[in-house]
């Protein structure tokens, strides 16, 4: 219950470190210290808050939030391990605070690697970061990049509770069907008649797009893409899609990638892998039309990114959201009204008023489907092109289809 007058929050995240100030051998100190009760005390009576939980993806992010940020050694990395979670910035609909964004200094490398990083990101950033969000009075916390991880997509057991949560899943794989149906469209393609890649296939993310993918409206073919030493779980994956699908209308393939081994053809690709750097190059980015990114980090680096934008559309999977919602915090999307799926997913769960975890494990196609509409009912759609990079596409240079650039 709100127990004092209404005030904004502001933050001015193009602030920049004063290096006289703020010298490298200094402690990390937070740009902006944003209280628990601030968010707390702001929110409508009654209803609880949205949260939007995320990691550090990289180390040029943890400037947005930091002073003082360090170059890359030991000493840093355990001075990370000792930050605790933060709240990055309110969220707003309209002039109304109702929410906040928390984030967890340690970057994905630095803990997704081993089981004892997941512990111990578990241990000192997951569950403190949801008492945090308890303390902000937050009801519903979406898990945003690889947060699912630490807690076992929602099967472990904690003891903070509510927050509920949800991992975002399902609005993801909604999310990356509508995006791949949206790219067919600008790019002249039929997606009743295209050949699809799906990369990161035989993680939980992959299982579930791969199955919203064939659910009603579905490609021709489906390329089934990860690891070498995942190749009996994507065989085993196939098998159980094409026994879904009943009319026969899609087929499915199985390929495993490696730097030595070359890429099939394929009009498109959805890429939900989860690896420490990124693995595609500009020559793997031509081959395609189109491809939507939704790797945590980025599948491609930026210089690939940029040096294939001529000759194909590499996108950054996120939902436009609902006119008025504001999340502040610059993560490389058009506007702040812009935002991850997973936090999509979250906002809808809140603002129906789901008082449990909402998606947790691997979600059923219903359940998908079930998503999807929420996400339709309370505004979020596809937005414009943008990439991974950060940068708006202008659609008009994309046309592959067209060859408007190829041999010019």
């Amino acid at each position: 219950m709100r127990t004092s007058p209404q005030q904004e929050i502001t933050i001015d995240f193009d602030e920049q470190a004063n290096s006289s100030l703020h010298p490298n051998s200094a402690p990390l100190t937070l740009k902006h210290i944003i209280h628990p009760e601030e968010i707390r005390d702001n929110l409508s009576a009654g209803q609880g808050g949205i949260g939007f939980l995320f990691h550090a993806t990289d180390w040029d992010t943890l400037s947005f939030s930091f002073h003082n940020v360090k170059r890359r050694n030991a000493s840093f990395e355990e001075e990370l391990w000792k930050a605790k979670p933060f709240i990055a910035s309110p969220i707003y609909s309209g002039s109304q605070v109702i929410g906040a964004n928390i984030a967890c200094p340690v970057p994905l490398e630095l803990w997704l690697g081993s089981p004892r990083g997941i512990k111990r990101f578990r241990e000192t950033q997951f569950f403190p970061a949801l008492e945090l969000a308890r303390q902000a009075g937050l009801s519903m916390v979406a898990m945003g990049a690889s947060t699912p991880y630490a807690c076992n997509y929602g099967a472990l057991p904690r003891h903070t509770k509510p927050p509920h949560i949800t991992t975002g899943h399902a609005a993801t794989a909604s999310m990356l069907k509508d995006w791949a149906i949206h790219c067919c469209n600008e790019l002249d393609l039929e997606f009743g008649k295209t050949k699809l890649a799906l990369f990161g296939a035989a993680g939980r993310l992959g299982v579930t797009a791969a199955k919203y993918l064939l659910y009603k409206d579905a490609p021709k073919e489906l390329v089934l893409i990860d690891l070498p030493d995942k190749v009996n779980l994507l065989k085993e994956q196939a098998k159980e899609l094409l026994a879904t699908d009943l009319l026969g209308r899609t087929r499915i393939s199985v390929h495993t990638f490696s730097p030595d081994t070359p890429l099939p053809q394929f009009d498109g690709a959805i890429l939900v892998s989860s690896t420490s750097v990124p693995y595609l190059t500009s020559s793997d980015l031509k081959r395609a039309q189109f491809w939507i990114d939704d790797s945590h980090p980025r599948a491609a680096s930026v210089e690939a990114e940029l040096a294939s934008r001529a000759h194909t559309l590499y996108i950054e999977c996120f939902a436009r959201g609902p006119a008025g919602l504001n999340t502040v915090f610059p993560f490389r999307l058009p506007t702040t009204r812009d935002c991850y799926t997973c936090f999509a997913e979250g906002y809808a769960a809140w603002q129906e008023g789901i008082a449990s975890d909402f998606i947790i494990g691997s979600p059923p196609v219903w359940s998908v489907s079930y998503t999807h509409g929420l996400l339709k009912k309370y505004g979020f759609s596809v937005g414009p092109f943008h990439g991974k990079d950060g940068s708006a596409i202008i659609q008009s240079t994309q046309r592959r289809g067209k060859h408007e650039l190829i041999g010019s």
